[in-house]
């Protein structure tokens, strides 16, 4: 009998795990574990959708507008948007900026075909930058001569491997071509 009254009986076992328990095992712990793992998932689930929404408003403001533009009256990108020509003319007076005459070049090629492409979308027609600049007339560009000039200069330039192009002069010819884009946003 005596061995009985010595036995701890099972709620004093009880009793006794839960106070000598290490603290990781007791339930208060464990439930606030639970609901730590709760809240830092559903902050990491706002935080995921403030940084897509915010992506998504910045692809809004970057993305240029779609407009209906030469004689078929087709909607697509337009060359004529500001943010395409600001884009384009940092992109040439970047190449501008390098101290070598291939970047000097590559700036004159850039600015001619983006041309070429602006006189498309308005709506001349031609095979080349040359049909379309004889199809034009002087009532919707005043310098047609001076950019003709410019387009055969140019052409004779990146043709030409000896050609020995000054940083001036690529800045004067880009200039012609950018007072006929002036122009041709106004139609």
């Amino acid at each position: 009998m005596e061995s009985l009254n010595n036995a701890l009986t099972l709620v004093d076992l009880q009793t006794a795990v839960g106070i000598m328990a290490p603290l990781f095992l007791r339930q208060t712990f464990l439930n606030f574990l639970f609901w730590s793992r709760i809240t830092g998932l559903i902050i990491s689930c706002l935080i995921v959708m403030f940084i897509m929404i915010v992506k998504i408003k910045t692809k809004q403001l970057k993305k240029p507008k779609v407009v209906k533009v030469g004689v078929s009256g087709k909607e697509k990108w337009s060359f004529l948007n500001e943010f395409k020509i600001n884009s384009t003319f940092k992109k040439i007076s970047d190449y501008i900026n390098f101290e070598n005459i291939l970047y000097w070049k590559l700036a004159l090629a850039e600015i001619d075909s983006y041309f070429n492409n602006v006189l498309t979308e308005v709506g001349f027609r031609g095979d080349t930058m040359t049909d379309k600049l004889t199809k034009l007339s002087k009532i919707y560009l005043s310098n047609l001569d001076e950019i003709a000039s410019t387009h055969l200069k140019i052409n004779e330039i990146l043709n030409d491997n000896n050609y020995l192009l000054t940083k001036e002069e690529t800045e004067k010819l880009i200039d012609v071509y950018k007072q006929g884009i002036e122009e041709l946003k106004k139609l």
